[in-house]
């Protein structure tokens, strides 16, 4: 069977479900509605902690920056690191609201309440101990699955027992609020879902001895584990790139990807405020390693072809060039993949593929040797990608490699340019001729 055939027949069906599934749809916007809070959170977090010591530095300017830097983080830095814990230290609680107003608003559920009853749930399955007092700790990027496989529950049940209107109360009167009839006629509904959320979280205590969210933490592992090394690297990507040349978003990906990514960083995150060194932090495939260091310019890593498509002899090639480089500062690269096309297009399709799967593998490598900080802080997926390296690790070889690796990019695009250029301007000409 012909490659085009498996992915026609099975990978584009796959797909097209992945991306309407109305669960991943609902954990894309909770992601998209948090990304302000990770960006205050992570330049916070960066303020409040210089990357270097001062004192171990030579005489100079930078040296001068650094000692105002730490005056500063000594004078700020405690207010600085509560912006931090209010942000990024509680991602898994603001997804749980998210999923819960972004399901419950699929679903049409009426009110805030749906929103509520996954913030309650979350709170709940957070208790441990004999005394089941909160844990803190779960409210990061350690209580993700959890929070998004809670809310989802959640919603699921509150929409069950709302719709078979179980222990509704009907407020009579026609003057009534309807937000005071909505609060009532949820009374019940809630109540129960508190009850099964504390027996569940009971449960886990007395059988498994761990909270519910270090239940899910540790029965996701071995799964995350499969992907959270180099291996992983090259397999999401070619995957990814892939499913682009056939024209299906990396959404279609990045919907299941993305929650393990963020949690990593999230982690890692925690990690440099708790005071481990940026090189020796937890994870090294995170969301701004992807965006940062993999997808340079965009998916395909095409900054480096936007680059030299400045240069090329056709008309075309150099029009869409001109289109797509100023996009491309800010990883965005639609013009580039269906003006060129690079869509269905056999002559790019090995530098596609292989561009930023290799400045993954050259990255990932460098950070596993300590040779590279890694990432803790999120400038955001469309930061321009030299300076998201400097902001993400908060060290200045990370933006001599994003240089390094958009050289490469431009050497692995270039000959196959170089042949598509060639074509598109003998048809130029072709046309040019017979007009």
């Amino acid at each position: 069977m012909k490659l085009n055939t498996v992915i026609e027949n099975k990978l584009l069906p796959l797909a097209g479900k992945v991306t309407t599934n109305r669960y991943l749809r609902a954990i894309q916007n909770a992601f998209l509605t948090i990304l302000p809070l990770m960006a205050i959170g992570s330049f916070a977090l960066i303020l409040g902690s210089p990357p270097m010591k001062y004192a171990d530095m030579d005489a100079g300017f930078f040296r001068e920056v650094m000692h105002v830097w730490q005056n500063f983080a000594d004078f700020a830095g405690p207010s600085l690191f509560t912006i931090f814990h209010g942000t990024i230290s509680c991602l898994s609680l603001y997804v749980a609201l998210g999923i819960g107003y972004y399901l419950g608003k699929q679903y049409k559920l009426h009110g805030f309440l749906p929103t509520i009853a996954s913030g309650i749930t979350f709170f709940i399955l957070n208790a441990s101990g004999v005394k089941m007092e909160m844990v803190f700790s779960y409210f990061g990027g350690e209580g993700l699955f959890s929070a998004m496989l809670v809310s989802i529950l959640t919603i699921e049940l509150y929409r069950i027992l709302t719709e078979k209107n179980i222990g509704k109360i009907n407020i009579p009167g026609n003057g009534v609020p309807p937000a005071l009839s909505q609060s009532f006629a949820a009374l019940v509904p809630l109540t129960l879902i508190c009850i099964i959320a504390m027996l569940v979280g009971s449960i886990c205590m007395t059988v498994a001895g761990v909270p519910f969210p270090d239940l899910m933490t540790k029965l996701m592992s071995p799964l995350v584990g499969v992907v959270d090394n180099v291996f992983g690297v090259i397999f999401l990507s070619l995957l990814t790139m892939l499913l682009w040349w056939f024209g299906i978003h990396d959404t279609a990906i990045s919907g299941i990807t993305k929650p393990f990514l963020v949690s990593n960083n999230t982690i890692n995150a925690t990690a440099f405020a708790a005071g481990t060194a940026a090189i020796a932090l937890p994870h090294i495939l995170t969301y701004p390693f992807w965006w940062t260091f993999m997808a340079i310019g965009g998916s395909g890593a095409t900054f480096g072809l936007a680059i030299i498509l400045l240069k090329a002899k056709s008309k075309h090639l150099r029009t869409v060039g001109k289109l797509g480089i100023i996009p491309a500062f800010f990883n965005i690269n639609e013009p580039i993949i269906f003006g060129l096309p690079l869509m269905l297009n056999p002559v790019f399709l090995f530098p596609f593929l292989f561009a930023q799967t290799l400045n993954g593998v050259i990255t990932y490598l460098l950070m596993d040797m300590q040779f590279i900080a890694r990432t803790f802080a999120d400038p955001s997926w469309n930061m321009f990608c030299p300076i998201g390296a400097l902001i993400s690790t908060m060290d200045v070889k990370a933006v001599l490699l994003v240089i390094a690796l958009i050289i490469i990019d431009v050497l692995i695009y270039y000959p196959f340019f170089k042949i598509y250029d060639k074509q598109k301007y003998e048809e130029e000409q072709t046309n040019t001729e017979s007009e």
